[in-house]
């Protein structure tokens, strides 16, 4: 570790796995996950959370960018956006995107978050790090908030979101989710207790957290939270009944003011829990 920033042949490979699953996975596919009626919930959710504590947004650093959904919204809100991801196949979509809405980036960087110690591109108003970027780095989570921390104006926040371990397993128990006949019961609870994802559950070594979790990680970072939030709450539903009740718009649009409530009194209920948090 050099100034508070990690390095590494550990962190180099797993890295490089993070960036060649994501190519394999695709932007289109990405980009799909909020074209489901569940995944236009979490979308409502999260975008009435940026509204809340995105804007207005000056100067923005999306971290974990993927094909650019977020920052693409910032940037119609007047944004002066600059896109960071480690997936080549993510960027190069932001960029297409971007171009077919006749709108720019101050810049799209194809590199690691923590290639942004000294880079000189601070300050920013607002640094994004939607998804599950964070959780990809269990042992170096509090360092990269650090380093976000550092990017921030006076006043400046950070809006993001990690893998919440109660929304997680949740979410994949209702979609018919059984373990191997290998995994046993003793392991599954390790994962709840301590949120780390091992090989033997995920293509990837991960840490998720409980809401109280992420609160005591961002006091330790240097960072004040702000407001938390679950990604989805009330409306985690199946599909063909959240296709009827978006056919009925005003019941739907009850039912989605009661979800932003909803969602920020159950901060662990969702796939993931948002935060906002500025420096102390």
């Amino acid at each position: 570790m050099t100034n508070g920033v990690p390095g590494g042949e550990d962190l180099s490979r797993r890295e490089a796995r993070i960036e060649k699953f994501y190519d394999r996975y695709g932007p289109a596919r990405e980009w799909g996950r909020f074209e489901t009626p569940i995944g236009q919930v979490r979308l409502a959710v999260i975008t009435e959370f940026l509204r809340r504590w995105g804007l207005p947004a000056g100067r923005v650093l999306d971290v974990g960018s993927g094909p650019g959904r977020f920052a693409l919204w910032l940037a119609r809100q007047g944004a002066r956006v600059t896109l960071l991801d480690i997936s080549a196949a993510m960027l190069g979509a932001a960029r297409e995107r971007f171009a077919l809405h006749e709108l720019t980036a101050d810049g799209y960087l194809h590199q690691s978050l923590f290639d942004l110690a000294g880079n000189g591109l601070a300050p920013f108003d607002l640094v994004l790090v939607l998804g599950g970027a964070l959780n990809y780095y269990p042992d170096e989570m509090e360092a990269a908030l650090r380093l976000l921390r550092g990017l921030l104006k006076p006043g400046g926040r950070i809006v993001g979101s990690v893998m919440s371990t109660v929304g997680a397993l949740a979410q994949s128990l209702g979609v018919g989710w059984l373990p191997e006949p290998e995994i046993t019961g003793e392991e599954l609870l390790a994962v709840y207790r301590s949120g780390m994802l091992t090989d033997r559950f995920s293509e990837h070594r991960a840490k998720m957290l409980h809401a109280e979790e992420l609160r005591a990680v961002l006091k330790r970072s240097g960072l004040q939270a702000l407001d938390l939030s679950a990604t989805n709450c009330l409306l985690s539903l199946p599909k063909p009944q959240l296709e009827a009740l978006a056919a009925r718009p005003e019941v739907y649009s009850a039912l989605l003011k009661a979800e932003f409530d909803a969602c920020r009194r159950n901060p662990d209920a969702g796939g993931h829990i948002l935060f906002a948090a500025t420096g102390t």
